[in-house]
């Protein structure tokens, strides 16, 4: 199937998917209660227009009056995800409770009131610091120890504010690492939308080297604008290839798995991670937290990821455990590691409720005795 097919059966799922998810938030909405006929064509109309509004966003984006209408639309569609949750919840309870269908709507949608303003607090805020700390035995003293310094899944687009960004590289900047690298979905809209941030990213700062990897949707937005984009910013792309920092570290970057779907070129991990040294920690950069026993196996010390948000907002806070084995955070295989960040921003709704945008710095350094 060609990208154009593969972009059109997407598109045409997930606006179903919307308006499914609509209905039944409008319909939760009227359970049990008795609304006046004004009423019912008042919140007809609500769900309408507003929810209209994300599909306008996503089919006119090259509008120049759309930004506000996107961004209404993405904070819809969160006010819909965490609605659905608390009225399934509401729902499933009362296949096994005898309560009151009004009071309970009532309830249910304050509850989401509560929710959507908290996570729309929560997910606009400038990423907090998390320090990780990955001991190694090819580290042989502390000096020969160094930092990295994680971004990812930062997708920059329309609704993106230029504040948030130079908050955050100026918070990136603080920690002094010897490397940052960005680990995808970096990008989320057309280069003559978005050139005004580069000037933004090229103010990040690393002695040893800035790095970057494709994700899915830089496959989405473009790897022409992408590529251009990422060069201007003085970031340098990591494309299946590696770079050889210094006689302790070794760094490779593998394009998102999503690129054999859309343009019918596999990655192949034994290829790119051939020549790993056996003295040198090996550094892996890969989008999505998938085919980490692979990489493992073929000398990978720590891959850092992204990809899942940590799912955001409910429910894919919680659909996500069960879809990625490596949803979040650190795990261990024999003696590398992998980190999935949450992401230093969000993606579609402006919003996160159980996590927060995270900036990641790990320490890499002696294995104790």
């Amino acid at each position: 199937m060609s990208k154009k097919l593969n972009i059109l059966a997407m598109g045409l799922f997930f606006t179903a998917l919307y308006f499914g998810m609509n209905y039944y938030v409008y319909r939760s909405i009227l359970r049990g209660m008795n609304t006046p006929e004004a009423g019912l064509w008042l919140l007809r109309g609500v769900f309408i227009v507003v929810g209209s509004f994300f599909i306008f966003g996503m089919f006119l984006r090259k509008k120049p009056y759309i930004h506000r209408i996107a961004y209404s639309g993405n904070f819809w569609l969160g006010l819909l995800s965490i609605a659905i949750s608390v009225f399934l919840i509401r729902d499933l309870a009362y296949l096994f409770m005898d309560f009151d269908l009004g009071t309970s709507t009532v309830m249910a949608s304050g509850v989401s009131i509560v929710v959507v303003l908290y996570s729309f607090y929560n997910g606009t805020r400038v990423p907090v610091v998390r320090e990780v700390t990955i001991p190694s035995s090819k580290i042989k003293t502390p000096s020969q120890g160094f930092t990295v310094t994680q971004l990812t899944d930062i997708h920059i687009g329309m609704i993106t504010s230029k504040k948030w960004l130079r908050n955050t590289v100026q918070r990136t900047n603080e920690l002094g690492s010897d490397i940052i690298v960005i680990t995808g979905d970096l990008i989320d809209d057309k280069l003559s939308k978005i050139q005004d941030f580069m000037p933004i990213l090229k103010e990040l700062e690393a002695p040893k080297g800035k790095f970057t990897i494709i994700g899915n949707h830089e496959i989405y937005s473009g790897l022409k604008d992408y590529n251009e984009f990422v060069v201007k910013s003085g970031l340098t792309p990591l494309r299946n290839r590696k770079v050889t920092i210094s006689k302790q570290l070794e760094i490779y970057g593998a394009d998102d798995d999503t690129v054999e779907k859309y343009l019918g070129t596999p990655v192949n991990l034994q290829e790119i991670l051939k020549d790993t040294d056996p003295q040198r920690f090996s550094l892996f950069l890969f989008h999505q937290p998938i085919r980490f026993e692979e990489s493992v196996n073929l000398g990978v010390d720590l891959q850092l990821s992204g990809h899942t948000h940590s799912g955001q907002i409910p429910p894919l806070e919680w659909i996500i455990m069960f879809y990625f084995r490596y949803s979040k955070g650190l795990y261990k295989r024999k003696d590398a590691h992998i980190y999935t960040s949450p992401g230093t921003g969000v993606w579609g709704p402006p919003m996160r409720f159980l996590t927060k945008n995270e900036i990641t710095k790990f320490h890499i350094v002696p294995m104790e005795e």
